[in-house]
């Protein structure tokens, strides 16, 4: 089973979190958070959050960090039966990297982590929503095989789905 896995070229390292990864979670969720240009949840609402889902076995973060250990990004994934595709689907829920790190490769070793995994547990497929302004979003999930089939929430979130072999 896939725990953590090293780009030996870029150092990123991406492992299952586990609690003791909870503080260096709470910080990347409050920068995507700021980033988003939000005000809630609060630092403490996400660390008691996050600490219930560390427990939960339906949901896994993937945690990045660089070869001194500084987080760099962070994928939520949920898994769950569902009767539409008679067995186990998986959604990518958030999926952040610090300015700093982005446009290295972070967030396709990352989301293609969650793939790798998703598929290990035997899911049928895993979807996603973006917005649809999110340009560099978009490309790199289309370019891993993402398909855009509805919006959510009104025009400017897209679901996209992947089928997983």
């Amino acid at each position: 089973m896939q725990q953590s896995l090293t780009n030996m070229e870029t150092g990123l390292k991406i492992q299952i979190a586990r609690e003791a990864d909870l503080e260096p979670l709470v910080n990347l969720a409050v920068s995507f958070r700021n980033h988003l240009g939000q005000s809630t949840p609060s630092d403490a609402d996400f660390r008691e959050s996050i600490t219930l889902l560390l427990k939960d076995s339906g949901t896994e973060f993937f945690l990045g960090r660089d070869e001194e250990g500084t987080s760099l990004g962070y994928v939520q994934c949920r898994y769950r039966y569902s009767a539409w595709i008679s067995g186990i689907d998986a959604e990518l829920e958030d999926v952040f990297v610090v300015r700093e790190a982005r446009r290295h490769g972070v967030g396709r070793q990352l989301v293609e982590f969650a793939l790798a995994r998703a598929s290990e547990k035997g899911c049928r497929s895993i979807g996603l929503n973006t917005n649809e302004r999110n340009e560099a979003a978009l490309a790199l999930y289309q370019r891993l095989g993402f398909r855009s089939v509805r919006t959510l929430w009104g025009a400017r979130q897209l679901w996209l789905d992947l089928a997983l072999p």
